[in-house]
């Protein structure tokens, strides 16, 4: 199945979508601290990452440097707060969320990632 990349420094939210798609036969890895994930994410290639917005004032310029290693990676923030700036090609969905509907969107990026 699809890899899947979470990072949020919330280890219960972290923990709930491990579960949640591993459940469903998918492989995630899920990281509270950013510098931890940073050494090990070479090895991991996901389709999909989730990403707390508000996890570090560098969010997004993180999230372009993990799309310079893996261009076809699709993006979902996630964030308690709305975003200052519009996020362009990216999806957002606010804390807390519906389940549901994070998985909708996780689907419909592997489904977006299927078709390229």
């Amino acid at each position: 199945m699809s890899k899947i990349l979470v990072l949020d420094d919330n280890r219960g939210v972290c923990n709930l979508i491990e579960e949640i798609f591993r459940m469903e036969g998918h492989e995630v890895r899920s990281y509270t601290d950013v510098s931890h994930f940073m050494q090990e994410i070479e090895n991991f290639a996901p389709d999909v990452g989730i990403f707390d917005l508000t996890m570090s004032k560098d969010m997004i310029k993180i999230i372009n440097k993990i799309k310079k290693f893996y261009p076809n990676m699709k993006v979902i923030i996630m964030s308690a707060d709305e975003p200052e700036q519009p996020l362009i090609n990216l999806s957002f969905i606010s804390k807390p969320f519906d389940i549901l509907e994070l998985k909708k969107l996780v689907y419909e990026s592997l489904k977006q990632e299927m078709a390229v």
